[in-house]
Formats: C-alpha cells, sequence, structure tokens
C-alpha cells in the first residue's frame, strides 16, 4: 500500500534534506561531483536541485520545463543533445550552460516541472518495486525511494548478500530492510569513490528510525544528517 498524500510530502522532503540539507530544494541549485561512474575514476558531471543529473535524469526534467513554455527555451535546448551521451564532453565546466539552470531556477516553472519529474522519476518507480514485491510500511518507502534515488535502483548485488526474502516471498519486511541498510552502509562506508563514502548517513537515519520503531513515519520530526525535517510544511 502507497504512503498517503500528506507522507509522500513527507518522504520528499526527508529526500531533499538527504541531497541538498533543506526540506525544500532550491530549484535552481547546481552541483558538480566527480560521479559520473560511466566513466573510471568517475567523470565530474552537472547536478541540479534534488539529484537531476547529465548522466540521469537532467534532460528529461529540462524537456518537461521546456514544455511548460520557459523564456529560455531558445537557449537551453541546443544543450539537450548533449546531457547523458557518454561520448559527449561534460557540461560540468560550461559556465554558460550552468548560469542558465541558475536563471531558469527562478522561474516557477521550473519548480513545478521538477517536483512533477521528481514524482514520475524517482518516487513512481521507486512506489512501483515496493509494491510489486509486497512492501507496506511508509518508513521501507522512504529507504526504497532514496535508493531509486541515490543509485538509480535497488541494486541487486547488494540484495543478494543476505538471506531474508522480500515480503512477497514470505519474508519479514522489517527485517528485509534492516539488511538491506546495513549492507548498503558497508558498501557506501568502503566504496572506492570517496564521495560515496560520505553519505553513509543516509542509511544511518533511516536504521536509527527503524531502531525507534518508526515504521510509519508518525513522529512529527525525522533528522536526517543533523538536520531536523518537520512533518507539515
Amino acid at each position: 500500500m502507497r504512503p498517503d498524500a500528506a507522507t509522500t510530502v513527507f518522504i520528499r522532503r526527508i529526500l531533499s534534506v538527504a541531497e541538498t540539507g533543506k526540506p525544500d530544494w532550491d530549484p535552481g541549485a547546481v552541483y558538480l561531483y566527480a560521479d559520473d561512474n560511466r566513466f573510471k575514476p568517475p567523470r565530474k558531471q552537472v547536478t541540479v536541485s534534488i539529484g537531476f543529473t547529465e548522466n540521469g535524469n537532467l534532460g528529461r526534467m529540462l524537456e518537461a520545463y521546456l514544455a511548460k513554455g520557459s523564456e529560455h527555451e531558445a537557449k537551453l535546448r541546443p544543450y539537450l543533445r548533449d546531457i547523458g551521451e557518454k561520448g559527449r564532453p561534460s557540461l560540468a565546466g560550461n559556465k554558460v550552460f550552468i548560469g542558465l539552470l541558475k536563471e531558469a531556477g527562478k522561474d516557477p516553472k521550473m519548480r513545478a516541472a521538477q517536483e512533477e519529474s521528481f514524482d514520475e522519476l524517482y518516487l513512481g518507480p521507486a512506489f512501483a518495486w515496493a509494491e510489486r514485491y509486497g512492501f507496506r510500511e511508509p518508513l521501507s518507502y522512504l529507504v526504497i525511494a532514496d535508493s531509486f534515488l541515490h543509485s538509480g535502483s535497488m541494486l541487486e548485488f547488494l540484495m543478494a548478500r543476505f538471506p531474508e526474502k522480500k515480503p512477497i516471498d514470505g519474508g519479514d519486511e522489517k527485517e528485509w530492510i534492516k539488511f538491506y541498510l546495513k549492507v548498503r552502509h558497508e558498501w557506501l562506508r568502503t566504496h572506492s569513490n570517496k564521495i560515496l563514502n560520505k553519505t553513509v548517513y543516509r542509511a544511518d537515519a533511516y536504521l536509527r528510525e527503524a531502531s525507534k520503531g518508526n515504521w510509519h513515519l508518525v513522529i512529527d520530526s525525522f533528522v536526517m544528517h543533523g538536520t531536523e525535517v518537520s512533518r507539515t510544511v
């Protein structure tokens, strides 16, 4: 059973803190991280706000934005062919493109496009995966959504590292989630990419809530990486 609308907004706010440090992300924020793992070593790429990356959903989000009738369309559209193409240079060094993204972030249409794209491209697939495998608890949905946002999916090689079955196969949902968080924490902690090493706080936060029994996410606030996220906006 998917979380209700209010809990879904709460999940979005927690994930925003995990990614940006703020419950309400800045639609014009641009980050440059060496985390494009299609390359060895990982190449720098552009990440916008909550986690729209060149090697991810940045292009689809910008298409959604331009479809709303952006005044920046003429300047932004030529860059779309370069986003996500492995053979093309990263846009991380393109100051004009980065400046356009920051300026577009001031447009209310950009915020709307990002929220709609986040729900469609991250929460939608994550929630569908959770439903498919029999998960019911809101905290489970949050953990699964975090994995989709942070890693693009639920990682098969991590799920193969523990014996607990998924709920649909008769396993204990809460035990499965705790196992997944523990192996994910260890993977992040020991990853060769030092940027990922610093993101273990995500698994730590969810394990803490699981230990408190906050599976329904009913507590009025949630602490992610030292930031308190309130359930009400």
